[in-house]
């Protein structure tokens, strides 16, 4: 994992006198607007014993992190549609029914089968994790690959704070457009890089 500091070299040139925990607070929320949107943190789950009649079960992310949302899914090896929890009333329908799950639905830190399981078998997952909200760092690869994006989106918050040293509205558009063309550049790789099967991604490590 890489702390906070060590965007540092790139952030702290451009904003003179912003506190270091402002500065962390801003890369987080950075981090955490990228990852949302870019999809680009990708964990393969441990593998999940189903049981009968058990639909909801608990996700755990890596440390630092959290589910942010379902890139896919597989029961028993057959793949099963991923849906986010707006749908309450689209659930309302299935609540009593059981079967074969055909959907999954996914809102940290749990995922809930649709319908209720009537077989035990295997639930694979691949989910894209973001950070916590009281994250020190981010996982070394979005480190690695994109710290830039990252940096553009804490510059752009830093520089719209009112009265600071570093405010500048101009600026601050500047690097918000430069995140959002670096966060969307982030999803369209992630995007081309997918496939049916699912992926083989790295745990978030310790350095």
């Amino acid at each position: 994992m890489k702390l906070w500091s060590a965007f540092y070299d790139l952030a702290v040139p451009d904003t003179p006198g912003c506190p270091f925990e402002a500065m962390d607070a801003a890369l987080r929320q950075a981090a955490t607007s990228f990852c949302e949107q870019s999809l680009a943190w990708k964990y393969e789950h441990p593998s999940i014993p189903v049981t009968i009649g058990i639909a909801s079960y608990g996700v755990v992310a890596p440390a630092e992190a959290m589910m942010h949302a379902i890139i896919h899914a597989e029961f028993d090896g057959k793949e099963i549609n991923s849906r986010i929890r707006e749908a309450d009333t689209w659930t309302a329908g299935w609540s009593r029914k059981t079967g074969m799950p055909e959907y999954i639905f996914g809102a940290a830190p749990s995922v809930t089968l649709v319908p209720v399981p009537d077989v035990a078998g295997t639930l694979s997952m691949t989910i894209a994790l973001k950070p916590s909200p009281t994250a020190a760092g981010i996982d070394d690869f979005i480190f690695n690959e994109y710290r830039e994006a990252i940096v553009h989106g804490a510059l752009a918050r830093l520089m719209l704070s009112p009265r600071k040293p570093y405010t500048n509205a101009q600026l601050a558009q500047y690097h918000s457009q430069q995140f959002l063309v670096k966060t969307a550049d982030a999803g369209m790789r992630v995007a081309r890089s997918y496939t049916r099967a699912p992926l083989r991604t790295r745990i978030m490590g310790r350095t």
